[in-house]
């Protein structure tokens, strides 16, 4: 097929995922940048589930590997293998369409949309639905959230074979996909959201076998928010808004004139706007955003609970008096209320030994409580590895230090008994990369506003450097923000197209501009990560700062906390090995073929004059280190 090259790493990897899977085994693979680890582990997932007529799950943390493998990897596999390939993506069900629900919105009434913008946008919707559009990623433009929420597919919300657009069903047609499928493909939320169901004895994805994660170095992040809880002003409005709205005269109970069932929305929207308000106090937000700790639970929840409770049995009952279309929208709500009721409970709750809550506040009056387990490892060993025969790590930053190490992704993941691998890089980093460090800036920890005042000239003779063709890379968006706002006139004087993260374009536009010209792109912390820009385009990553988790995050001090209480460090055993993944990842963004070459280009001092800063080092790839001033 053209383009193939001889890696002995991705045939090491191959054999060991091949092995694991045959022997019903865990196994952990670290695989450089260059191994080709999607082929590694898709080749012998496909022979197993050929040979034995099991299922294999595919889980990854971006969207862009998603992509790859769905619409690169697996149809090239498809043509070469010598036995059928059966793949399928599976997404979460509320990215797809719903025809009844999207017609019913249609309906002229104006009771759920009475303004012109969101029929204009329903009514495009439809026009894309007849030309055959079935999810949220078939829409060209990105519809209003009352919008979407009108026409996704909802699970109690499925009249499933009686439905009149059943055989056309985007959500049907992917759930048959799955099931004949020997492969799935699917996000780490995804996964997670279906073991989580699991536990209570539901779950929407078919059985599978054994599964595959990918970025694995995101999964311990990933499990502590989707088996956490999270509870907003912004979420509870929302829902209540899509009952009731009086001002308005809008929602779905605009449809049923019930004074009782209007009066229970109005009663829970008062306790919500209590509760909230008072997290917002606690969190201490008011012109910037604010997070503060939960020590323990709130002394009430100001009735809200029990209010959505009473709004949801009310919704229930009421919905068996009504037409169908109608007793299922009604149903599927007073569901939803009885969902929110249980997470109010939940996160009032506060902290305790085994979870983190904290209280959160922006500048635009929204808060919200969340509650997540501090150490998601005993979960993950529940509902992943103690529930397959098989489950495959892998990633291009799972180990640290020299000789790698497995130790802090086994401790963090819950992995007691499982084979290892680390491979290292096909390429020649010798001779494809250089590190330049600079000595002479203020240190971050000991002079942070030195440093900050000092980083926009660094950055500019950084960048300047390679003329552009640079990430530049962050660990706070007001510091990028900044920099960026500082130097922004100097690079475009030069001729640069300058990107910032957040400003106007998505993230995959940004990239898709910064592959056409030459620019600089200002990143946080999804550009770390997950970013594969080859050749001339990319050929400097400029490391503004040490990738240190914030030490103030609640979920972080109580992580750290915990350490302590057992007497081990905190930074040696938590923020040092996360920092070394992180480093790791934003170095593997310069070269990502043979044939690339570049610089990367690190601004925080400490890298050299710290013993820490040194192991970081230590943990790059080997290649030439220089040791720079501004005057050099």
């Amino acid at each position: 097929m053209g383009g193939f090259e001889d890696r002995p790493q991705q045939l090491r990897m191959a054999r060991a995922v091949g092995a694991a899977l045959e022997g019903g085994r865990h196994l952990l693979v670290e695989a450089g940048t260059g191994v080709g680890k999607s082929f590694a582990y898709l080749v012998p997932a496909l022979r197993f589930a050929a040979a034995t007529g099991r299922k294999v799950a595919v889980a990854t943390s971006t969207i862009a590997l998603q992509e790859q493998l769905v619409g690169k990897d697996l149809p090239l596999l498809a043509r070469a293998l010598p036995f059928p390939v059966t793949a399928a993506l599976v997404k979460g069900r509320g990215n797809y369409l719903c025809t009844r629900r999207l017609k019913l919105a249609l309906e002229p009434t104006g009771e759920l949309f009475p303004e012109e913008e969101p029929r204009r946008q329903l009514a495009e919707v439809d026009r894309l639905v007849a030309a055959g559009a079935t999810s949220r990623q078939d829409l060209p433009f990105v519809p209003r959230e009352d919008v979407w929420d009108a026409v996704r597919a909802e699970s109690g919300n499925c009249l499933h074979r009686q439905c009149p657009w059943f055989a056309s069903c985007g959500y049907q047609d992917a759930r048959r996909r799955a099931h004949e499928a020997s492969l799935l493909v699917m996000n780490h939320h995804v996964l997670l959201a279906d073991l989580a169901l699991r536990r209570s004895g539901a779950s929407f994805l078919p059985d599978v076998d054994a599964v595959v994660v990918d970025e694995a170095h995101d999964l311990e992040d990933t499990a502590s928010e989707a088996l956490g809880t999270h509870v907003g002003s912004r979420g509870m409005g929302w829902a209540l808004g899509r009952l009731w709205n009086e001002r308005r005269s809008t929602g779905l109970l605009a449809r049923v004139p019930d004074p009782a069932l209007r009066a229970l929305v109005d009663d829970a929207r008062r306790a919500s706007r209590a509760l909230f308000e008072r997290v917002r106090a606690v969190a201490g937000g008011a012109d910037v955003a604010a997070t503060a700790p939960l020590s323990g639970p709130l002394p009430t929840d100001e009735g809200l609970a029990e209010r959505l409770e009473a709004l949801g049995h009310a919704l229930v009952a009421t919905s068996a008096t009504l037409p169908r279309d109608l007793a299922l929208e009604m149903g599927a709500r007073g569901a939803g209320c009885a969902a929110l009721a249980a997470s109010v409970r939940d996160a009032v709750l506060g902290a305790d030994e085994a979870h983190a809550a904290w209280a959160e506040a922006d500048p635009r009056g929204h808060a919200a409580l969340v509650r997540a387990p501090v150490d998601a490892g005993p979960l993950l060993r529940e509902v992943l590895f103690g529930a397959f025969g098989t489950v495959v790590l892998t990633s291009a930053t799972l180990a640290v230090g020299r000789p790698p190490s497995f130790a802090f992704a086994r401790e963090r993941l819950g992995v007691d008994d499982a084979d290892e691998l680390a491979l290292g890089s096909p390429f020649d980093f010798a001779r494809q990369a250089r590190i330049v460090v600079r000595t002479d800036l203020p240190d971050p920890a000991r002079a942070p506003a030195a440093f900050e005042a000092a980083l926009p000239e660094a950055v500019l003779a950084a960048v300047r450097r390679t003329r552009g063709g640079a990430f530049v890379l962050f660990t706070s968006y007001d510091s990028m923000r900044r920099t960026a706002a500082a130097v922004r006139d100097a690079l475009e004087g030069d001729g640069l197209e300058v990107l910032v993260q957040g400003e106007d374009l998505p993230r995959t536009a940004m990239l898709d501009r910064f592959r056409a010209s030459d620019a600089v792109l200002f990143g946080v912390a999804s550009f770390w990560q997950g970013v594969d820009v080859p050749g001339d385009a990319l050929r400097n990553v400029v490391v503004t700062r040490l990738p240190f988790d914030v030490p103030t995050h609640p979920l972080a001090r109580a992580r750290a906390a915990r350490l302590e209480r057992a007497g081990r460090s905190a930074f040696e055993h938590l923020s040092l090995p996360h920092a070394a993944l992180r480093l790791k990842q934003g170095f593997g963004r310069l070269v990502r073929r043979a044939t690339d070459r570049g610089i990367v280009v690190i601004l925080d001092p400490r890298v050299v004059t710290r013993a820490y800063g040194r192991a970081l080092l230590e943990t790059l790839p080997e290649c030439p280190v220089d040791l720079e001033t501004a005057d050099a």
